[in-house]
């Protein structure tokens, strides 16, 4: 199965599995422990973050976006050693939710509105890149689904990437390669910020690598020296990709 196959049922099966592996991975490090990826947090902090990031996409989904600012406020829990708790009953909550929401039924998006399948896979990124956080912090970060590594991979590109329209400026363009299954990306400039080609093609740099690494380095939760101590290759003009990747800056 290629990324582009992914089903909502696989996103909510990964949601369900990150979710677990999320928590454990957390109250492992410590909840006193710095996030080195997120360097103003702790892991409290981050599973805070993560649960409340839940709690508030629950509430939009919920009231079609209605009323934002009528939703409840999150309140952190006063003893950290609740934390596992609370994240875990909103996790299981949001899960439920999207259990309930079909594929192609209309529900809200922060772009604007979209179907059922479009949240299910966003919260499933969204939990995977802070695990990675989470096992950061811990000193080791274990493998993740490649398809979904790929399909995180063309959520940044085709979705939030987007978003920054023309103040995303690229001078040169710049090629994406997964190794380890299919995905590859053509990133050019244009007018109107940059075009994002699913497709091979010649460019002024190319990154190649795993899946996973190549999710880590454009969500910034790697360096590219790390990626290519890994294993990964970089073909042509370096500076360009370093600039591509300033932008990703989410």
């Amino acid at each position: 199965m290629g990324y582009r196959e992914l089903a909502g049922v696989d996103y909510l099966s990964a949601l369900g599995e990150e979710n677990r592996r999320f928590i454990v991975v957390a109250q492992d490090a410590g909840y006193s422990t710095r996030v080195p990826t997120c360097p103003e947090w702790n892991i409290g902090d981050l599973v805070f973050h993560l649960g409340r990031v839940q709690r508030w996409f629950l509430g939009m989904l919920s009231t079609n976006g209605a009323d934002p600012k009528s939703l409840p406020k999150t309140v952190r829990p006063s003893d950290d050693g609740d934390l596992a708790a609370w994240f875990t009953s909103g996790a299981v909550e949001i899960e439920s939710y999207l259990h309930s929401l079909s594929d192609d039924q209309p529900a809200w998006t922060f772009t604007g509105g979209d179907v059922g399948k479009w949240p299910k896979r966003r919260q499933a990124q969204e939990v995977l890149v802070h695990r990675f956080d989470a096992e950061l912090a811990g000193g080791k970060v274990s493998l993740a689904n490649i398809e979904l590594c790929a399909d995180g991979i063309d959520e940044l590109l085709t979705v939030f990437l987007p978003r920054l329209g023309d103040k995303a400026v690229l001078s040169q363009s710049v090629h994406l390669h997964c190794t380890d299954t299919d995905g590859e990306w053509m990133l050019t400039p244009s007018t109107t910020g940059i075009e994002v080609s699913r497709e091979h093609g010649k460019s002024a740099v190319a990154l190649r690598a795993s899946a996973q690494a190549l999710l880590q380095v454009v969500w910034r939760r790697q360096s590219v020296d790390s990626a290519l101590a890994g294993g990964a290759e970089v073909f042509g003009d370096r500076a360009a990709l370093d600039a591509f990747l300033e932008i990703t800056r989410f």
